[in-house]
């Protein structure tokens, strides 16, 4: 026997608006990591995830916490709950509890420490954190590479903290950048420079926008000045479709842009060219011993002739 008109109606409206398995996609108020990778997201995602949880359970130790136990023994009673009274209620009553079991265990994972959202541009990956400092991590995670010099990723590229997200819109973007400058550079008097990339969006003017940062910094303290290449703290600004990120980070350039694989490539390169270096001044080296040893050879040379020269004037006389 089929289900009433009335209830098959409301269970299908339902059905209509919950999806369990829903895309979460990046917004405002987000914090986390923009991951760029090549071509391969699916494996960035998988590689931010290591790398990510590796290092937070070094320094904040394991996910697993009150809450999440809480959300689990929620889970398990619904669960329960539900199956107790399945022979007895209404079969609408225990499919709603059933329902409403799966939203709970559903809305947990939107609660772990890294969830993967979509940025809506393609090789451009955000990983949102419930962490209150991404910038402290992502810090630690890039000197600890630059001190050991082992390659952790392969498809993972760049991971740049972002400490906030807002719309993409003059006002919007100076207003948080405002709110960022008061943290970073109203006190202590720093070099500074601006990173400004933009993906799918043509409404904000590079130029403008980087002036109006430059200003504004000023502003904060009239001693930051601007140094492009060794600047101690860059002011990030990543455009993406609608949506602005924006994080300050130390030491952006010499850290490789936050590029992991350059950081680990960067020892490499240097035995390279030490060894070059050794090589080259081992051939320097040598030439000079043989040009010593040939001018020793004239040199005596040219005294056994000058004493055969006087031994013969001798046996003249």
């Amino acid at each position: 026997m089929s289900e009433p008109p009335a209830k098959k109606q409301k269970f299908q409206y339902k059905k209509k608006f919950y999806q369990p398995n829903r895309k979460q996609y990046l917004e405002v108020g987000h914090k986390g990591f923009l991951a760029t990778c090549n071509f391969n997201e699916k494996d960035c995602v998988r590689e931010c995830y290591n790398i990510l949880n590796q290092y937070a359970n070094d320094l904040y130790g394991p996910e697993e916490d009150e809450h999440t136990k809480v959300s689990n023994e929620q889970i398990a009673d619904k669960t329960e709950e539900a199956n107790e009274e399945q022979a007895t209620d209404d079969i609408a009553d225990v499919l709603q509890k059933q329902i409403d079991a799966t939203q709970l265990k559903n809305k947990t994972p939107g609660k772990r420490r890294f969830q993967a959202v979509d940025t809506g541009a393609s090789n451009c990956v955000f990983i949102k954190t419930t962490l209150d400092d991404p910038v402290a991590m992502a810090g630690h995670i890039v000197k600890d590479i630059a001190a050991t010099k082992q390659q952790k990723t392969r498809h993972l590229l760049r991971l740049v903290p972002i400490d906030a997200v807002c719309k993409a819109n003059d006002k919007d973007i100076v207003n948080t950048a405002g709110q960022l400058c008061d943290k970073y550079f109203l006190k202590e008097p720093t070099t500074f420079s601006i990173v400004f990339n933009k993906r799918f969006n043509n409404d904000i003017n590079r130029d403008q926008m980087i002036r109006e940062i430059a200003d504004l910094i000023h502003a904060k303290n009239i001693k930051n000045k601007v140094d492009l290449k060794h600047a101690k703290r860059s002011l990030v600004v990543e455009v993406i479709k609608g949506l602005c990120c924006l994080s300050v980070v130390d030491d952006y350039m010499a850290m490789k842009k936050y590029n992991l694989v350059e950081l680990a490539r960067a020892n490499q390169e240097y035995n390279k060219d030490d060894k070059k270096q050794d090589t080259t001044t081992s051939e320097e080296k040598t030439d000079v011993e043989e040009s010593s040893t040939k001018l020793e050879e004239k040199e005596e040379q040219a005294k056994n002739n000058e004493t055969s020269a006087n031994e013969e004037h001798v046996n003249k006389t």
